[in-house]
This record gives structure tokens, sequence and C-alpha cells, in this order.
């Protein structure tokens, strides 16, 4: 019988005694990263989030100590989201025995889905998170949490015969998605004119010999 993956702690969430002071929160985040993903990190500044938001320059200070504190508190809200919906659409109990093709490709599809969305903020996420210790720590704790989503989902539906080391077939599996999602979603610059549906054929493909060889 299949079991519920297991949620690690998520990242601290603001909490406010008032609803419209969580409201400007809200509204604040919404618009970073609307600015974020136009303007860049560099270009991006306080007063424009706030304009954005509705509300006064002086607020936003009310709120955070500068523009990297907000950005550091919305991709963390952004990749918590995600997480969640990684853990419903991946969830053991929807993969049942049957076509094992359609099983593999609707994994890849989420992983897919997730590395190509919003490519503008993903750009200036990705670049951030190589030259700033706490967006790298995010991200590194964003990616382990969906590891161990892939993980339970191979223990669970693989034969131990076929894969030894669940984790590590996980870790391949989710960095080699990652990056062809990245691909697909201009995130890196495209190196061959294959269409995004003969990629994903050729890794269902590839992952099915791996993952079912019987």
């Amino acid at each position: 019988m299949a079991t519920a993956i297991k949620k690690k702690a998520a990242p601290p969430v603001r909490e406010f005694k008032q609803k419209r002071a969580a409201a400007t929160y809200e509204a604040l985040l919404d618009a970073a990263e609307d600015v974020f993903a136009t303007r860049g990190f560099d270009g991006a500044q306080s007063a424009e989030i706030a304009a954005a938001a509705g509300v006064s320059t002086g607020a936003f200070y009310r709120y955070f100590a500068d523009k990297r504190q907000c950005f550091l508190e919305m991709i963390a809200r952004e990749l918590q989201r995600a997480h969640e919906d990684v853990l419903r659409r991946l969830d053991p109990a929807k993969f049942r025995e049957g076509d094992e093709r359609k099983m593999i490709e609707a994994a890849l599809r989420v992983l897919f889905d997730h590395s190509r969305n919003n490519p503008a903020l993903g750009r200036v996420y990705q670049a951030l998170s190589l030259t700033d210790p706490d967006v790298a720590r995010i991200r590194a704790d964003y990616e382990s949490r969906a590891l161990d989503s892939l993980t339970i989902i191979i223990q669970q539906l693989v034969p131990r015969s076929s894969i030894a080391d669940p984790r590590a077939a996980a870790l391949v599996i989710q960095l080699a998605a990652v990056e062809i999602g990245a691909h697909q979603g201009d995130l890196r610059p495209r190196i061959s004119t294959v269409t995004d549906a003969a990629a994903l054929r050729a890794l269902v493909d590839m992952l099915h010999r791996y993952l079912f060889p019987a």
C-alpha cells in the first residue's frame, strides 16, 4: 500500500495579527515577483515594488529591511508553493500499477512544469543562487525536498532488484529533468532544434529502460 509523502518543515512564514497587514505583505511579495522578473535584482528598486503593490515606500520598509530581504521572502514563498504542488501531483497513491511509460511521463511533466515556470524570475533566482549564500540555501532546501518526494515514488513503485539505491536514482532523474526543463524554458542557451516533445519522449524511453529493465 502506498504511503503519503511526509512533508519536511517548511520555511518560516510571517504571521500578522491584522488581516490588513497580512494583505499588504502578500501584495508586496506579489509585486516583488513581477518587478524582479522584469527588472532583475540589480535593476529593481524598493520604491518600484512599493508602487506596484499600491503602498508607500515607507510602508515597504515597515516589512523589509531592504530589497534583498524582500527577494528572499518572495522566492521562499514561491518555492514553498511549488513544493506543495509537487507533493500533491506526485502523491504515490496516484501512481498505481499500469502503464509504466505513462507513469514516468506524468512524473517528468511535474518536474518540467516547475523548471519552466516564470522563466524571467527563474533566471534571476538561478543567478543569485550562485552568488548569494542565503538564496543558495533556499534553493538547496527546495531541491532536497523535491528529491525526497521523487525518492519515495521510486521506493514504492520500482523493485529493489532494479534500483538498489532509490535516492541516487531520484537524484539522477531530478537533475536530468531540471536541466531539460531549463533548456525548454530558456533558462539556458538552446543547443539543439530538437522539439520539446521529442526530448520528453527520449527521456521517457531512457528512464523506462533504466527503472523497469524487465
